[in-house]
């Protein structure tokens, strides 16, 4: 029963780190539209005049911090991980697995 509890939690950690890893690749690329579109290089020109709505945008302080939320979450299945693989080769020591398993 143990084995099962910790292939259970392996696998929504590892369903977890999937979709945190989502979020981080548009999180990271709404930053960097962010950043091309405030350093002149904005697809939104057209004929050399700035579209409005591209040229106001400014990296804000609380979008850094939420990559660094993101990277927190990253760290706790990592940690989450690597304490049941560590609880998985605990329990093979002290009770092999059987045939019928």
């Amino acid at each position: 029963m143990l084995r099962r509890t910790i292939q259970i939690g392996t696998t929504l950690n590892l369903l977890g780190m999937l979709v945190t890893i989502i979020g981080a690749e548009e999180i990271v690329g709404k930053l960097c539209a962010k950043v091309l579109t405030t350093q002149g290089v904005s697809p939104l020109v057209a004929g050399g005049a700035l579209v409005a709505a591209g040229a106001t945008q400014v990296v804000q302080p609380l979008d850094i911090l939420i990559v660094q939320a993101n990277v927190n979450i990253l760290l706790s299945h990592f940690m989450s991980l690597a304490s049941t693989y560590f609880l998985n080769s605990w329990v093979d020591r002290l009770d092999p697995p059987s045939v019928e398993d």
